[in-house]
């Protein structure tokens, strides 16, 4: 922690440093293995980061990184070895994976991405940050998904419900309910994206 001098002295009051601009972040990436990397959003606004994913992005035009959760905590087998606490951004994929969110979709549907809508930047910064990660560990492309496609997988993808998960289905708002097809195509343009910058 950073403390603030008053008089020459140290006194505990946290002084607030703001994180890293994407294009500024210099990341410095803990030993140990990922195998996967899992895209989300936060379903809040564009400020408030979550401890359940291991980076948050916010700022709808100028992202900055956030490191949230350490990454050395979901470098094993959690269904074995459930302690110490992982972070458990995935229902049944945790193991070995990373979580990186963006900061937004506040009250979205798909027909409207609410009050915090994803923006292009974010969508890029997305792909820069999943494109560090996997450089840093090695993680194929085809190892990197959005939580729609590990919850069309995994029988609880949609939206409507506090049960069920459509993040990053869609990129833009779309008339119409969601699709299987939607959520392998959008997923199909962030791989490809990442791979650009990896």
């Amino acid at each position: 922690m950073v403390f603030a001098r008053r008089n020459g002295a140290d006194v505990n009051e946290p002084v607030r440093i703001e994180p890293p601009l994407v294009r500024l972040w210099r990341p410095v990436f803990p030993p140990g293995t990922l195998r996967s990397i899992i895209l989300h959003w936060t379903a809040g606004d564009y400020v408030t980061t979550f401890p359940a994913y291991h980076f948050c992005l916010t700022g709808s035009s100028e992202v900055h990184v956030h490191t949230t959760a350490d990454l050395q905590a979901n470098m094993r087998d959690v269904t074995k070895v459930p302690e110490p606490p992982y972070v458990a951004h995935t229902a049944g994929r945790n193991s070995y994976a990373a979580g990186i969110a963006v900061c937004a979709m506040r009250g979205a549907t798909p027909q409207n991405f609410g009050d915090a809508p994803l923006t292009a930047e974010q969508i890029e910064a997305l792909c820069v940050v999943a494109a560090a990660v996997a450089r840093y560990y090695d993680i194929a492309i085809g190892r990197i998904r959005t939580h729609a496609e590990a919850a069309l997988a995994d029988n609880y993808f949609g939206a409507g419900s506090a049960d069920l998960r459509w993040d990053l289905a869609r990129l833009e708002p779309a008339s119409g309910a969601l699709s299987p097809e939607e959520v392998t195509v959008a997923g199909d343009v962030l791989r490809a994206r990442i791979a650009e910058l990896s």
